[in-house]
């Protein structure tokens, strides 16, 4: 287990991991998650990796935050069986903009201060905070945007990163974002070769080759 984690539960066990979810809407929008997860009690975790501030606004993380309960809650059962739910933006940047390393959202009573307890999280998680070497979740989050794996500070997740840059059929399993990173200049020298033959063809064929 990476000790400092986000949700700062150490007795948090996770039943099952999926990257790249699609959860289909047929009035609206779809969305794709990427990580979703579930725990031993239920609760829903939906992970996304964000190096852009437009891909996490706060509408968004609403949009997502009620996107899993359409699938999750079976006709004749009580709106309380809806599990608890958590929305977790890992960002390149302060979104919020206030300094902080870890930002909780979640809703309350304004007339009272209480928590309004319908079950939703939304997390985000400032990739851009210079915390303290070796103070949890500090090095988790300096890890987060760490395209060397020498110089991450989990070596669970050194170890993994440096596999997938040695096993790139293997790159899968990561977010698309970091694997953009991690692939970075092998996609640059694509994009060349197909700017240099002048067909939009070849550079596609080459991402998807490389992917």
């Amino acid at each position: 287990m990476i000790k400092g984690n986000i949700l700062e539960k150490d007795d948090l066990k996770v039943l099952k991991v999926q990257t790249q979810k699609s959860v289909e809407n047929i009035y609206g929008r779809s969305v794709r998650f990427d990580v979703f997860a579930t725990d031993t009690k239920g609760k829903l975790y939906n992970i996304e990796v964000q190096r852009t501030d437009a891909g996490a606004i706060p509408q968004r993380a609403r949009y997502n935050s009620v996107m899993p309960d359409y699938h999750e809650l079976k006709k004749q059962e009580e709106f309380k069986e809806l599990p608890e739910s958590f929305v977790i933006f890992i960002t390149e940047n302060d979104v919020i903009g206030d300094g902080e390393k870890i930002y909780h959202a979640d809703r309350i009573i304004r007339e009272t201060g209480k928590a309004f307890g319908d079950g939703t999280h939304i997390i985000y998680v400032n990739g851009s905070y210079k915390g303290e070497e070796g103070k949890p979740p500090d090095d988790l989050i300096h890890d987060f945007f760490c395209a060397n794996p020498e110089e991450m500070r989990h070596k669970q997740l050194s170890d993994r990163v440096s596999f997938l840059k040695e096993n790139k059929g293997d790159a899968g399993k990561m977010s698309s974002s970091i694997i953009a990173e991690i692939f970075k200049d092998e996609i640059a020298e694509a994009a060349k070769k197909a700017e240099a033959e002048g067909k939009e063809k070849t550079l596609i064929e080459n991402i998807r080759s490389l992917m």
